[in-house]
């Protein structure tokens, strides 16, 4: 397995459903993995900033010499000076969209940083605990980080009726698989039905749609989170500026 290949995809967005259960098995449990991890991405950071810097000092320069320019004088000049300006015009157009490739949200970043699997606090097991039970099952799995059997147990209790609980660490599972979409769809089910995990899930939305690039709902979720929930709500708050 190649880590570096790995880390390349990542910031790529090239990831297939496997590789990214790979990649945060190995953000998990691999510390020399995590540290690549964090100094490529702060890397990455720096990188766009200088991009940005850069941007800013050559649209300044033009703009002066244009300013400079005797738009008065000959034909020549005067055609020089148009010249001066459709080149600015076009360089302002390239650099809107350098500015938004280099300098807008980084939504895999914004996701990596802030999402962390919630815990278990449904079902307790303990060693003594020797019964099997279709929930033992699922949730042992789940601490276990095997969230794709995990996943097959938490929709066979779907289909035994359990819901809101179930949808919430349903969700939790598909997005430790990259599975964005189904996490959305068991997410909205804990908002619309469930009395339990309302707060969380809202948080968990968000950070889903960011995972899909998906900016408005996003937003929207996070605005909901801050005005009618207290959970995660700095958190929620430093992300609508990021996002700005």
């Amino acid at each position: 397995m190649d880590k570096e290949q790995l880390l390349y995809q990542y910031f790529a967005n090239q990831l297939t459903e496997d590789r990214q259960k790979l990649f945060n098995e190995l953000l998990e449990n691999d510390p020399d993995f995590k540290t690549q991890f964090e100094f490529e991405k702060n890397l990455k950071r720096v990188i766009k900033k200088n991009q940005k810097e850069n941007l800013k000092q050559k649209l300044v320069g033009f703009e002066k010499e244009i300013k400079s320019s005797d738009q008065n004088s000959n034909s020549k000049s005067s055609f020089k000076f148009w010249s001066m300006a459709a080149s600015f015009a076009l360089l302002v157009a390239l650099g809107w969209m350098a500015y938004s490739t280099f300098s807008g949200p980084d939504y895999d970043e914004l996701y990596a940083s802030n999402f962390e699997t919630y815990p278990n606090t449904v079902y307790t097991i303990t060693r003594s605990d020797g019964g099997q039970s279709l929930t033992r099952d699922a949730f042992a799995a789940y601490e276990a980080n095997d969230h794709a059997r995990a996943v097959t147990a938490f929709l066979d209790l779907k289909k035994e009726g359990e819901t809101g609980q179930v949808d919430f660490y349903l969700a939790q599972s598909y997005l430790n698989l990259g599975k964005d979409k189904e996490a959305i769809a068991a997410l909205k089910s804990v908002i619309v039905g469930s009395k339990e995990f309302k707060a969380e899930a809202h948080w968990y939305l968000a950070l889903a749609y960011l995972k899909s690039k998906d900016e408005v709902n996003a937003v929207a979720t996070l605005k909901s989170l801050v005005e009618n929930f207290d959970y995660k709500k700095e958190k929620a708050q430093t992300l609508l500026k990021a996002l700005d």
